[in-house]
């Protein structure tokens, strides 16, 4: 759901004039999502957008005057795929184009990166993904996640971590009980209804092809619930007045169970969505559901391997 949220009328004003150059500037050139060597370049959906609540195609102009408007912006990735981080850059470079200034928090970031993010300037660009310890901890190259930072310092926006640290995580994960203060912080009592634990449940299981003990899940759940709730603590504490974006992955801001539905607020949730061989049809996609995003955004994707038989292959490795 986007809302907007300006309460002086002359600041409106000029980000809808700002909104609508850049709509025109935009409705020239079409969405695409570039190469990358990526596969299925061809199929009809690539480059394609949709209101999922509409249930239409959009242009880009128009998702970036939805994204204008809105407090609360969160871009969903599929980690890996590079298409999906410049398509995070083109609306945050959008944003800051119409003459807003919100904050732009990172999942792959946790506490101990903040003053790396909060003194990296254009300069040091190339030497944050070090900073950050970024392909140390897992993450895919820095050189794919660069231009979303270079957007965000190019128009002035501050960057800041959004998750939990390691240690939280771990006690989490053990099932140990939070401090009185990062309790409150976390809104920690917000737990998940039943529909939301089971479906919630089921997809960790599913995306770890089942190889992971069924006692495990219930921890698994907690470890995501906590980082939706670091994310949404993050978001709100880097707000200084023009609210923020997050870059995330997909689950992260589903408007069901992840960020957005901890926030409380109307937000614009983008999922970037890799399209699969033979379904051409937006409204096939899981993703297209407007009880999860409010937009999606197709793209080639990276590989066609069977995801459970790469799954086994990492474990064994």
């Amino acid at each position: 759901m986007v809302n907007g949220f300006f309460a002086d009328r002359l600041r409106a004003a000029r980000n809808a004039l700002a909104g609508l150059a850049l709509a025109c500037a935009l409705s020239a050139a079409p969405a695409s999502a570039g190469s990358d060597g990526l596969l299925l370049q061809g199929h009809p959906l690539v480059g394609s957008i949709w209101d999922a609540r509409a249930n239409r195609q959009i242009t880009e102009a128009e998702l970036v005057a939805a994204a204008v408007e809105a407090k609360w912006v969160l871009l969903g990735e599929k980690h890996d795929n590079p298409a999906h981080h410049r398509l995070q850059a083109r609306v945050v470079d959008g944003v800051g184009a119409a003459g807003r200034r919100p904050a732009v928090v990172w999942e792959m970031a946790t506490p101990e990166h903040a003053e790396a993010l909060r003194s990296a300037t254009l300069d040091s660009l190339d030497s944050l993904g070090d900073a950050l310890s970024w392909e140390a901890r897992g993450w895919p190259a820095w050189s794919t996640y660069r231009p979303i930072a270079a957007a965000a310092l190019k128009h002035g926006m501050v960057m800041a971590p959004g998750n939990a640290s390691r240690e939280m995580t771990g006690k989490v994960r053990r099932g140990e009980p939070l401090s009185a203060a990062d309790a409150e912080r976390l809104d920690w009592s917000l737990e998940y209804s039943q529909t939301q634990l089971a479906d919630l449940t089921e997809i960790l299981a599913a995306s770890h092809c089942g190889m992971v003990p069924e006692e495990d899940l219930p921890a698994m759940a907690d470890v995501q619930r906590l980082r939706d709730a670091s994310m949404s603590a993050s978001l709100r504490e880097a707000d200084s007045g023009d609210g923020a974006i997050l870059i995330a992955g997909g689950h992260h801001v589903r408007e069901d169970w992840g960020v957005p539905w901890r926030l409380g607020e109307p937000v614009f949730s983008l999922a970037i969505v890799e399209v699969a061989r033979g379904v051409h049809r937006a409204a096939d996609y899981p993703s297209f559901d407007a009880g999860r995003f409010d937009f999606v955004w197709f793209t080639a994707r990276v590989d066609e391997e069977d995801l459970c038989e790469k799954f086994r292959r990492q474990i064994k490795g």
